[in-house]
């Protein structure tokens, strides 16, 4: 097995793992380095991953560096891992052989020696950590009678606890004594109880020191961890190497640690990961022929004229429709007189048959023996009367009133739930992967509701194409504007890739098929005798490409740099030299490792015979080698370095753009002139004016505001039918737009503004007018509108709900910990559930008064639910509304609405701060007096995000001087970036 171990993919499972094990391994194995040199010769090259080490081996060592990575970022484990003699014993499921390679590649990656900068910083105490010495006498008065050093009570002595928390051992009783108070077990019950409030301020203050103290144990010291590419990355990447973009769903996920996706230790890796790496980069190159093919591919133009087809089959319903009827009506008539005879009489309350006609049809048939003279439907062309019952035309009305609508001979009227709900482009020939452009020309009815105005683009379902559903979430929602007699033109991209559907389709804007039916067609059938009245006209839809791919990619210009050769040999090692320098982000391959690849395609070119076939397999595991799906950044004789040239280009690249450096950077690097603070500033300045700094934006704030809270419910659809997840890209719009300005990108901004960036969509949720189009854009706000700033956004408010009703707390938790930059601590496991109050009549505030029963909840409520309660203006959707609807029990005791609302009461005061009128002066008061504290919190993640490890104490200093900085330029956004690029530890490896 030694000659097939691929030193570059144990690098990559060996330079994740925490700096403890690693040392563990290297004090262990790493004695001898004659003889690791020795054993490192032997492990150097790649051999065909077909034949590599069992997956079961690579599977048992990669759970060992999760473990052992977990180990040291948990405090109560890091006790078990310090000793590296004790670490050793978890390594006994992993065999020998493996542990050798392990650590003779931890050396050849350079993570020895940062190990022994490890080892040699292990002693170097921590931050310290002290729980304020007032509450001494709560404990003296509380607890000594059981815990001091004559009694004990369960093992536990109070007397010595130092107030400074310096140890895991002093964190751990501390953490017991949070935990026995706040489960009402001590003090016991016969003993003397501290007052509620006494109480709450001890658990308040202590719950936020042992916050204080797990981030201060668990302080990385500054030490960057060797990181993949993340989810981000590699897709950009892997786009950036070969003009191919992967979908989403191909790529594994990253997994969620609680750390940014940018933290190197949180970014595990196992044989399972390697495996899919393998396969995606198989599938990449694959796409990435079928682009080159289609290079020469002749653009077509597709286009729908929906008049000729969907409005064809809408008169064929409503001509089936009408003769239905007929057959029904005569069945229902017969029917009527067979009830009508005296042998009948009563025979519906005897069979107990309840409900209207069509329930009636479809339980009579197994009784037809116990109806005289009942009639045969098979008479009437039915089968049965279930069947009859079945197609009862509740659509009908719907079809033929939109059949008979103004404008059906030029175009369509798109429907709502059944009938033309859609229309689906798809090209009768073959679609070369490639970007393909796609008009609409549609418009909408005058008095339609602006959030009807929108369409849906997405992938056809191949079940229920009468009922306009998609395979997945739609692509993207579409503005339209104008009117049947003067439509507009909407024009957008879509791509298709070498498994994408090659076919579309768009739908009037939408909620779920069965909440639109039950709560929308029929009320609205009800109302108007049909159902969903129209909105959108469709004249007709096109589709155009593929378009020109633009500039080459890297490896079509290897490929076009080296035409076909006899030597075929010659020329598969010059593309896959000059690929992997590509891949490996400028830094040269072994010559063994290309030695290797091209043994493999030598092999290949005997079983597949033609060249581009044999070049693939070896192209795709330059793609799964950890020299590309690593960041590799070595570190040298036990003491931090400064980044060479290229390092920083690779850095700072994947820091802005989630994607490798551009030409112009590694221009720089080569000449060794990125350094040079002048320059660097610029390359700062070009590459958030980039439109790839959005990955950047969306990349950072998804996760610093806990954006992925939107993912993981759905929105009522009944109570909020206007609620898109598209609505989250405001938020991104936002940012990168102050980033972005070179004159008005202020941070504060996101505190508070007299702008908002919107497009159309979320001007018709916000109730602004005279803003169309798919583009964001800058839209001054009317005087004291609530939504210029982060605390107006619909996404961000949406967060803060259960998709059905808005959450003050957790709305007010969100703002503690996002704006005010004081989270509050985890809530402890015991804490009651308001589902308790759920068939009880009680208004929020009453609801949540009853967490200010308990001490252990006060501590944290009384600073949340009254910033939460500031909020209560804004559904739970984000729109705004002055009344809300309290619940009640019916007659039934079932928990509704009531019909009339009550003024909403948003006043509220800061725990120990500011009282608030309302919203706007709660908005206040977090811009003027809390804009420090919010630039604080910003800080400490951009330094986490952009250095790819969790923000430590340690980290005091770099904070300061970046906002220290920032604060000089009125906290522009983009001069947060600057001085963090700026700074050494940026700069240091």
């Amino acid at each position: 097995m030694k000659n097939r171990w691929s030193n570059e993919f144990c690098s990559g499972v060996i330079a994740h793992a925490s700096a403890s094990w690693s040392a563990a391994v290297l004090y262990r194995f790493g004695r001898d380095k004659q003889f690791q040199q020795e054993e490192t010769k032997r492990t150097e090259g790649l051999v065909d991953v077909d034949d590599r080490f069992s997956a079961s081996s690579v599977s048992s060592c990669s759970n060992i560096t999760r473990k052992a990575a977990e180990d040291c970022r948990t405090p109560r484990r890091y006790r078990e891992t310090r000793n590296p003699f004790r670490v050793f014993s978890v390594f006994r499921s992993c065999s020998f052989p493996y542990l050798i390679a392990v650590s003779c590649v931890t050396l050849l990656t350079g993570c020895g020696e940062e190990n022994k900068a490890q080892l040699a910083t292990a002693s170097v105490p921590k931050p310290k950590v002290a729980f304020p010495e007032k509450h001494a006498a709560f404990l003296d008065a509380y607890c000594m009678d059981c815990h001091d050093a004559d009694t004990e009570k369960g093992s536990v002595n109070l007397e010595g606890l130092s107030f400074e928390i310096e140890t895991i051992e002093q964190a751990e009783t501390w953490q017991k004594v949070l935990n026995a108070l706040n489960s009402g077990e001590m003090p016991p019950e016969k003993k003397q109880q501290p007052e509620q409030a006494e109480k709450a301020d001890f658990l308040d203050d202590l719950a936020l020191t042992m916050v204080a103290a797990r981030k201060a144990l668990s302080d990385s010291g500054g030490k960057i961890t060797m990181r993949r590419l993340n989810k981000r990355d590699y897709q950009n990447s892997i786009e950036s190497l070969l003009g191919v973009r992967l979908g989403n769903e191909l790529l594994p996920d990253d997994g969620d640690s609680g750390d940014f996706d940018t933290v190197g230790a949180s970014l595990f890796f196992s044989s399972d990961k390697f495996e899919q790496y393998l396969k995606i980069g198989r599938h990449a190159i694959d796409e990435f022929y079928e682009r080159r093919a289609a290079r020469s591919a002749k653009p077509f133009v597709h286009r729908v004229e929906p008049e000729k087809t969907l409005n064809v089959a809408l008169r064929e319903r409503v001509a089936r429709n009408e003769e239905y009827l007929k057959r029904f009506e005569a069945l229902d008539a017969k029917l009527e007189q067979a009830l009508a005879l005296p042998a009948n009489k009563g025979f519906r309350a005897r069979l107990k048959l309840k409900g209207g006609r069509e329930q009636f049809y479809r339980q009579l048939d197994p009784h037809l023996d116990k109806l005289k003279g009942a009639p045969d439907p098979k008479d009437f062309g039915f089968r049965n009367y279930s069947s009859a019952a079945k197609f009862f035309p509740k659509a009908a009305p719907y079809d033929k009133h939109y059949a008979g609508l103004p404008h059906s001979d030029t175009g369509t009227w798109l429907q709502l739930t059944m009938g033309s709900a859609k229309i689906v482009i798809a090209p009768p020939n073959d679609m070369p992967v490639g970007t393909y452009t796609l008009r609409i020309r549609a418009g909408v009815a005058k008095k339609s509701p602006a959030f009807r105005h929108f369409l849906e683009l997405g992938y056809p379902a191949v079940k229920g194409l009468a009922r306009g559903q998609f395979e997945g979430f739609p692509l993207q929602a579409l503005h339209v504007t104008g009117s049947p007699a003067n439509p507009g033109l909407i024009e957008t991209q879509v791509r298709v890739g070498k498994d994408t559907a090659r076919s579309f389709a768009i739908r009037e804007r939408q909620p779920a098929w069965g909440p639109l039916r039950k709560h929308y067609f029929y009320p609205a059938m009800n109302r108007n005798g049909y159902g969903h009245e129209p909105s959108i006209w469709v004249d007709w839809v096109e589709i155009e490409g593929p378009l020109p791919q633009g500039d080459p990619s890297p490896l079509d210009q290897i490929f076009d740099a080296n035409r076909s050769d006899r030597y075929q040999t010659k020329r598969a090692r010059n593309i896959l030299q000059q690929f992997a320098v590509k891949a490996f982000r400028s830094h040269e391959p072994s010559p063994k490792f290309i030695d290797s690849l091209v043994a493999i395609f030598k092999n290949r070119l005997v079983i597949d015979k033609e060249f581009d076939a044999a070049i693939r397999k070896p192209l795709s595991m330059i793609l799964a080698s950890p020299r590309f799906l690593f960041m590799k950044e070595s570190g040298q004789d036990g003491a931090p370095r400064a980044l060479d040239d290229l390092e920083l280009a690779v850095r700072l690249s994947y820091f802005l753009w989630s994607s490798p450096p551009d030409a112009q950077l590694l221009a720089l690097a080569e000449k060794k002139q990125l350094r040079d603070p002048v320059n660097l500033r610029k390359q700062v300045d070009r590459l958030i004016q980039d439109p790839k700094a959005h990955h950047f934006v969306s990349g950072l704030a998804h996760q610093w505001l806990d954006m992925k809270r939107l993912d993981f419910f759905q929105f009522d659809a009944k109570e909020h039918r206007e609620f898109d997840e598209s609505m989250r890209a405001a938020v991104y719009q936002t940012i990168l737009h102050l980033l972005q300005s070179r004159d008005q990108g202020q941070l504060q901004h996101l505190l508070k503004s007299d702008y908002v960036i919107i497009n159309g969509f979320l001007a018709a949720h916000y109730g602004l007018e005279g803003v169309q189009g798919d583009h964001y854009r800058k839209v001054s706000l009317p005087k004291n509108s609530p939504r210029g700033g982060f605390l107006g956004m619909a996404a961000i408010n949406a967060m803060g709900s259960d998709g059905r009703q808005s959450s003050p707390v957790e709305r007010g938790a969100w703002v503690l910990r996002h704006l005010l930059h004081s989270p509050p601590p985890p809530a402890p496991a015991n804490v009651p559930q308001l589902s308790r109050l759920d068939d009880k009549p009680l208004t929020k505030r009453q609801k949540l008064a009853a967490h200010m029963e308990e001490a252990q909840c006060a501590s944290c409520h009384r600073k949340i639910d009254p910033i939460g309660f500031g909020l209560e203006n804004f559904t739970a959707a984000g729109k705004w509304r002055s009344k809300e609807h309290r619940f009640t029990k019916n007659r039934k005791g079932q928990m509704v609405a009531s019909k009339r609302g009550v003024p909403i009461n948003a006043s509220g005061k800061f725990h120990d701060g500011p009282a608030f009128a309302d919203f706007f002066e709660l908005r206040e008061v977090i811009a003027t007096q809390h804009q420090e504290d919010f630039a604080r919190g910003f800080t400490e993640a951009l330094i986490e995000y952009g250095l790819g490890r969790p923000f430590g104490f340690t980290d005091e200093d770099l904070a300061l001087g970046i906002l220290s900085s920032a604060k000089n330029k009125n906290y522009a956004l983009r001069e947060f970036i600057h001085a963090l690029v700026q700074s050494e530890a940026f700069k240091t490896k």
